[in-house]
């Protein structure tokens, strides 16, 4: 015991990237008592729209109950929104047609077995603001990651593009598909355009939108087969409002207000939804390119997408990994979630196995072994899953829409 403590009071990880993979290391990190600091390039949390509902299933469910208090969890729980109803399959036309999620998707009255819990849907952005929480100080906005050094197995350098320096004896890359860490590391494991794009927004949900409507809408999630692409319609609803939540089940945590919305994003290859080869439009075209693809489509579904908020709108490439997950030299640099396993959105896993890796990787740093040897451990078993969640990903994009995956199968 007194070896374990002496090499949790020697260690220090520095992070790379504070989204949700990131936060929650950091979070599982605080638990056990290891020094941390997590650097992002972006200026501030809220600075760019990162999405809005993320499906939590019960593999995200565990790691975030193993890296956050007991407090934190609870109002992780209680600030997800949703409804309870299933999964309902309709054409653009809202007729019933044939379908069926992918196997990783989790229905909240699916009739699972109640050992493993049902999926929740988060507000993105609440959930990074309850992963902030107690890690003031620590979380240092504005710092772009330049390069690293390992300088041993315990040691390594890290600069910034300001300039300055940190040393750790471990560095995670934790900065999504882009990965700045992971194109030194391992430069040949950039993840592949798969050709297709999502394109998502929110509407918020007013009391004439909720009539206009209809009940059906709102009752659970809809999933839109068009011509060779799919949306998803999810209903984000809250119990009460979410600073009023906070200030009651964890007062250190300030959540910003959020609106009943319901979410939806369209997901297909480029030419389906109408866009180019390797073309995605800015911003401000996308509402005219939303309006054009669901013109011939039922009325109801036309009012839902011309009053979402045009602000929320936003368009990202589906980039994949391949299953077989890049091996790179044992050392002082890991990597956690989209930085090493990029999958597409369809399979609804993406987040989730991030979030796994996190505490996978905290729980082994906060074990008995060295450093290199725990980190060595934690990249076999995340190459494991995520080579599972890639191929359930793959198997999510061929149920919703025909295109290629990054084996050009």
């Amino acid at each position: 015991m007194k070896e374990k403590q002496r090499m949790q009071q020697q260690s220090h990880v520095s992070i790379i990237g504070a989204g949700l993979g990131g936060l929650c290391l950091a979070q599982g990190l605080r638990r056990a008592g290891i020094a941390f600091d997590v650097y992002e390039r972006d200026p501030a949390a809220a600075s760019r729209s990162q999405g809005y509902r993320i499906r939590i299933d019960a593999d995200g469910q565990a790691a975030l109950a193993r890296c956050l208090s007991p407090e934190l969890y609870e109002l992780f729980r209680r600030s997800c929104g949703g409804s309870s109803g299933g999964v309902r399959f309709v054409g653009s036309d809202l007729e019933p047609v044939p379908g069926r999620p992918a196997r990783s998707w989790r229905a909240s009255d699916s009739g699972d077995a109640p050992s493993r819990p049902h999926d929740l849907s988060a507000n993105r952005q609440t959930l990074r603001e309850i992963l902030l929480c107690g890690l003031e100080g620590r979380v240092h906005f504005g710092k772009a990651f330049r390069r690293f050094e390992a300088l041993d197995d315990n040691d390594v350098r890290i600069v910034f593009e300001d300039g300055r320096e940190a040393r750790s004896t471990l560095l995670v890359g934790a900065d999504g598909a882009n990965s700045a860490v992971r194109r030194q590391l391992a430069p040949g494991a950039e993840p592949v355009d798969t050709g297709a794009a999502c394109i998502y927004g929110k509407t918020i949900a007013t009391a004439a939108l909720r009539e206009s409507l209809g009940a059906d809408l709102w009752a659970g999630t809809s999933v839109v087969f068009a011509d060779g692409f799919a949306v998803i319609l999810d209903p984000m609803l809250f119990q009460q409002p979410l600073p009023a939540m906070a200030a009651t089940l964890a007062p250190a945590c300030s959540l910003g207000p959020v609106d009943d919305y319901l979410y939806w994003a369209f997901i297909g290859p480029r030419a389906r939804l109408g866009l180019g080869p390797g073309q995605l439009p800015d911003q401000a075209r996308l509402p005219a390119l939303v309006e054009a693809v669901v013109r011939q489509w039922h009325p109801r579904l036309r009012t839902l997408f011309a009053q979402g908020d045009i602000r929320t709108l936003a368009v990202l490439p589906v980039r994949s990994s391949p299953p077989e997950i890049a091996a790179w030299s044992p050392g002082p640099v890991t990597l956690l979630g989209d930085a090493v396993h990029a999958m597409s959105p369809a399979g609804g896993v993406g987040a989730n196995t991030a979030l796994r890796d996190a505490a996978a990787l905290a729980s082994a740093m906060a074990g008995e072994r060295s450093s290199l040897t725990a980190v060595s451990a934690y990249e076999t078993a995340m190459r494991a899953w995520a080579r599972a969640a890639i191929t359930a990903s793959n198997d999510g994009a061929r149920s919703l829409f025909d295109t290629g995956t990054p084996d050009g199968n």
